[in-house]
């Protein structure tokens, strides 16, 4: 057993006549239609109880936790809470414990009126002349014991704060009255006479000097509400009265969350203090909650709500008696009392007008109110209530706190008549750049709660082939599964919708770069696309390595189980150097690239990494792999890993490479060859400078030769998509064995290599086939 302001007292040890004497207040305080402990269950709590009561100080809350263990449903976790009788007592202990994330399966509260000995020891109960004292018990679900540390942590604070504001409520009191008296007959005064007669309730009360100092704390201002508002916000609300001597009031919401009564953000109602000459010198500051009969109080009869009502009639003329003006009293009956009344007027005006258009035709709505002080960001949504869902609330919530960066304070539901939900959120938006606007804000709320065909087809409209959404979302839409959709939204389906129906026969693949916001700086997302059926990871992912892409993770959508054709979403994890940025502005050579593999076109070999560690296009990787062919029947003995490496670490040796072939071989080619193939070997003999390794050395200097051998090609013909074919002159090449043939001619392609020896200018025959498939030459 856990306790505070309790001694350790062995239950078995109460007197018999206390149990049973708080077992019968039990039993009597047990709601009717609530299940009523009987037996061994009444004798254990009765003790519990008055074990936790036995001995308390004088004006000191007495409160005790406990497990209870068992079988199957019979553990449970008890709480009992001994006090003064007071006001609050109850609602705020249950509203403490929902904070926690606990259900409470059981509650009963006998006041009992005991005799206490002089140490604070339980002496008899039903004593005629004695205190009446809140006996308090709850069951609820069992906790772990950090839950039950910071649930004593809790209930010791709230107790304080029920007992300081029923202390200190007439002192409040005088000073809401003090307040009111300052503005003689006005609106302002109104209210706070309005609520010190009972439609709020009040907590706290401090005066904050402009200095930062603080004078005469009541209630929880003395408590847990020191700080009702931080220093920044009281100079702003200095500032605030500064800038219009006139103004009387300012109503704001606290970020500390009441711990009496309601859990829900403070309201605070700040009235200035001036001297003679008409400076604020001081800011009276009531803190409180709306009690629920002000908060259903008609509009007609809240002070300053009531001139606002008055106001929005006479601006947009409408007739009280007439459909517009009873909509509009209907409005601002429905929306919150406690946000509307510090709203300025063409806030309210906006926030009621929104109402209005959508209690009649219930359809998505969303508006956002900053207020005062720009502390807070009141967001309305209004839905159909059949949309209303916890999922569609979460997403709502996640969407406002990305877009905003603000920190979510308080929300709350609430259905208007039959068909019309109302979503509230209270934001710190404090530290939050508030990068959305309400315009952008709703159209993303239009898009989510919209139907998932409706949403693909207005995402596919806004595309370049926008006449054929209708036909391409009633195809596609509903074959994408729940997961995908939760994931990835509309917008993300379209883009998808629009790859696959590109793919057929000739091209079964497409692929796709693309980040998401909160990938890390080395991270990009790869989406793979095929016609029909799935892929297979022992295929793709080495695919992937090749292009010197590693897979993080993989997420496979099938859609109409493959029949419509099926989507791999990989992240993956760059090179180290290589910027997510640079593979983006490169993004369809690299998607060129990545299909050609997949659909035969290409060889999957690591010739491919360079496509993203250099730069280098899909053809000039492949012109770089067939040089290679030959010269491993020639001159080389380096495997394909090795080379790549090594052409890799030279980057500027490769780029001159590509640069002499284009200049001395490309038929598009413009501008003065000489000079491009002398800057192309100045950038080689530079590159060849900074290589340290003599293998390194030995293989790009065989490449630079093969290039400068090379004397015809058909690789900017239509043939050279097919199979490259180059003619070299043989003694251009260095190392190459004796004897030396005249001229070569060198056929590659993905699917055969061959060889053409010529002895003279005059030579008969052609490509011969090997039986040594490594060494035909």
């Amino acid at each position: 057993m856990n306790a505070a302001q309790s001694k350790d007292i062995n239950a078995d040890s109460i007197p018999e006549g206390l149990v049973k004497a708080l077992a019968r207040r039990i039993t009597a305080s047990v709601l009717p239609g609530e299940e009523v402990l009987r037996g061994a269950a009444l004798d254990a709590a009765a003790r519990f109880v008055a074990a936790t009561a036995f001995h308390r100080k004088p004006g000191k809350p007495a409160f005790a936790i406990d497990t209870v263990t068992g079988g199957a449903g019979e553990r449970f976790m008890r709480i009992a809470s001994i006090n003064d009788d007071m006001p609050f007592l109850v609602d705020s202990i249950a509203a403490g414990l929902a904070a926690q994330g606990l259900a409470i399966n059981r509650l009963v509260h006998p006041v009992v009126t005991v005799q206490r000995d002089e140490s604070g020891s339980l002496i008899e109960l039903a004593a005629k002349d004695g205190p009446r004292e809140s006996f308090v018990y709850v069951e609820t679900g069992r906790a772990d014991a950090r839950t039950r540390r910071a649930i004593e942590t809790s209930l010791a604070e709230t107790l304080a704060d029920v007992k300081a504001a029923v202390e200190d409520w007439p002192k409040m009191q005088a000073a809401m009255a003090e307040d009111a008296a300052l503005h003689g007959i006005s609106e302002s005064a109104a209210l706070l006479g309005w609520f010190k007669v009972g439609m709020l309730t009040q907590l706290g009360h401090v005066r904050r000097l402009r200095d930062g100092s603080q004078q005469d704390p009541l209630g929880i201002c003395r408590t847990s509400g020191k700080s009702l508002l931080a220093a920044a916000s009281y100079d702003r609300a200095f500032a605030w009265f500064d800038s219009e001597r006139d103004r009387p009031l300012l109503i704001v919401k606290s970020n500390l969350i009441a711990r009496v009564h309601r859990r829900v953000p403070l309201d605070l109602f700040i009235v200035p203090i001036r001297d003679a000459a008409g400076d604020v010198v001081s800011l009276s500051v009531h803190a409180g909650v709306w009690t629920s009969a002000a908060l259903a109080t008609p509009p007609q009869q809240v002070p300053l709500l009531r001139r606002r009502l008055t106001e929005v009639m006479t601006r947009f003329g409408f007739d009280p008696a007439a459909h517009a003006g009873k909509a509009l009293v209907h409005a601002l009956t429905a929306l919150p009392h406690d946000l509307l009344i510090s709203f300025s007027l063409p806030d309210l005006e906006r926030i009621a007008t929104a109402m209005m258009s959508v209690v009649d035709r219930p359809r998505p709505r969303l508006a956002l109110v900053r207020a005062p002080l720009d502390r807070h960001l009141f967001t309305f949504v209004w839905l159909p209530r059949d949309a209303m869902s916890t999922t569609l609330r979460l997403r709502i919530e996640t969407m406002l706190l990305e877009a905003t960066g603000a920190r979510l304070l308080d929300w709350s539901l609430e259905v208007e008549g039959s068909s019309l939900a109302l979503l509230r959120f209270v934001l710190d938006s404090r530290d939050g750049d508030l990068g959305a606007g309400e315009a952008e804000l709703d159209q993303a709320l239009q898009a989510m709660v919209r139907g998932w065909t409706e949403a693909v087809e207005a995402e596919l409209a806004r595309s370049d082939d926008s006449g054929r959404a209708a036909v391409l979302a009633s195809r596609f839409a509903e074959a994408f599964p729940l997961t995908y959709r939760d994931t990835y939204g509309a917008a993300e389906a379209a883009r998808d919708v629009l790859r696959l129906r590109q793919l057929g026969d000739a091209a079964p693949h497409a692929a796709r770069l693309y980040r998401l916001d909160g990938d890390g700086a080395q991270a990009l997302r790869l989406k793979l696309y095929q016609r029909h059926g799935g892929f297979a990871l022992s295929d793709t992912v080495p695919v992937l390595e090749n292009f010197g892409l590693r897979v993080i993770e993989t997420v496979p959508t099938a859609l109409a189980g493959g029949e419509l054709g099926a989507i791999h979403d990989f992240l993956l994890e760059l090179p180290h150097g290589t910027e997510p940025e640079m593979l983006l502005a490169r993004a369809t050579a690299i998607e060129d690239a990545v299909t050609a593999v997949l659909d035969g076109a290409a060889e999957n070999d690591a010739f491919n990494r360079l496509i993203v560690a250099r730069a280098l296009s899909a053809r000039e990787a492949e012109w770089l792999r067939a040089w290679y062919r030959y010269l491993r029947q020639s001159v080389l003995s380096f495997g394909i890993p090795t080379v790549v490496d090594a052409l890799a670490g030279a980057p500027r040796v490769v780029r001159g490479l590509i640069d002499l072939f284009l200049a001395r071989h490309d038929p598009a080619f413009s501008g003065s060859r000489k000079a491009a193939e002398d800057a192309a070997a100045e950038t080689i003999r530079d590159g060849l400078a900074g290589v340290a390794a003599i293998n390194d050395d030995r293989l790009l200097r065989a490449y630079h030769s093969l290039v400068l051998a090379v004397l015809r090609t058909n690789a900017f013909a239509p043939a050279g998509h097919e199979a490259l074919a180059f003619k070299l002159a043989s003694a251009e090449i260095r190392g190459l064995p004796r004897p030396l043939p005249w001229r070569e001619i060198f056929v590659y392609s993905r699917r055969v290599e061959g060889i053409h020896l010529r002895a003279g200018p005059v030579a008969r025959g052609g490509l011969r086939w090997s039986d040594r498939r490594d060494d035909f030459r």
